[in-house]
């Protein structure tokens, strides 16, 4: 397998693997815990979880210069509050299927951030990738709940923030990653012990502690689903990915969270999709599959049939 479709497959992982996150997230918010509660558990489990792995298996990622130190915090802000946190609040107030397809509109924002950050150039199927996915959202979300005015303002603000927060991420990762050579085990391990230290500072200042104790063991559990699949095994296979394939690549390929995630939710729980959203989901599925064609393919099939 060639490193292009070994980071493709290492996306698609990814994106199946955060399929999970909505809607787990959605019951949880539905059964009222706190979403600020479940992030900061989340992340400290990852720590828990990675720590041993680095320590048996990786120790010179524990390594942090103050250089590495500012870098991933800087990396932290984007993956656990801008992205871990503030989608989870939109998962208060939207469905699976509308937060996950506003939640993709990150490729677009991704995009435009290789070509003036990373310097890696789009393919013009990238750029049609990107369209498509812009209509799937359209599609999917406000085509028809604008209509009918079922779409919530504060939902589609924190999903607005989360796309940010995911954008930057992707690219400060494929940075950090194909460039300044920083580990996955060391991104991992450190983007969530930075995130999860925040995210304490914001809920003892902001919310406190007494609904931990009220926790059930079935939310625990929910919990730890989120953390196995969205971030031990999310994140390590969105790390190989991004040493393999462009930001923008990766992006566009981690979509097929949304389809994911929708059929997760159906079989979880009563939120069926809707055509529309079903219709916003084949639009990305498409975009998925143009862009996980590799650079220059076009120009050399065509080169070949005019030889």
């Amino acid at each position: 397998m060639s490193k292009h479709w070994a980071g493709v497959l290492a996306a698609l992982i990814t994106g199946i693997s955060w399929g999970v996150v909505s809607p787990v997230g959605r019951i949880l918010a539905l059964r009222g815990v706190d979403m600020t509660t479940a992030v900061v558990l989340r992340t400290l489990l990852v720590v828990l979880l990675v720590l041993p792995w680095a320590l048996v298996m990786d120790r010179r990622s524990l390594r942090l210069s103050p250089r590495e130190g500012a870098v991933l915090f800087v990396y932290a802000v984007f993956a656990v509050p801008m992205t871990g946190a503030c989608f989870m609040f939109s998962l208060k107030y939207l469905t699976v299927p509308a937060a996950l397809i506003i939640h993709y509109t990150f490729p677009l924002v991704t995009l435009l951030g290789d070509l003036w950050i990373t310097r890696e150039r789009p393919t013009p199927l990238q750029y049609l990738a990107a369209a498509l996915v812009t209509a799937g959202v359209w599609t999917g979300v406000f085509s028809g709940s604008a209509a009918e005015g079922g779409f919530s303002i504060p939902g589609i603000l924190w999903g607005a923030m989360a796309v940010v927060g995911l954008s930057g991420q992707f690219l400060a990762g494929r940075v950090l990653i194909s460039r300044e050579h920083v580990s996955g085990t060391k991104l991992l391990f450190y983007s969530h012990l930075f995130g999860a230290l925040i995210m304490t500072a914001v809920k003892h200042f902001l919310h406190g502690w007494g609904d931990v104790a009220a926790l059930g063991l079935y939310d625990i559990g929910l919990i730890a689903a989120m953390t196995v699949f969205g971030s031990i095994l999310g994140y390590g296979s969105y790390c190989v990915s991004l040493r393999y394939v462009s930001a923008s690549t990766a992006s566009h390929i981690c979509t097929v969270e949304i389809p994911s995630g929708i059929l997760i939710a159906a079989l979880m729980s009563s939120e069926a999709p809707t055509i529309r959203e079903i219709g916003g989901s084949a639009m990305i599925i498409l975009a998925i599959l143009l862009a996980a064609v590799p650079g220059g393919f076009v120009e050399r099939l065509l080169a070949r049939r005019n030889a």
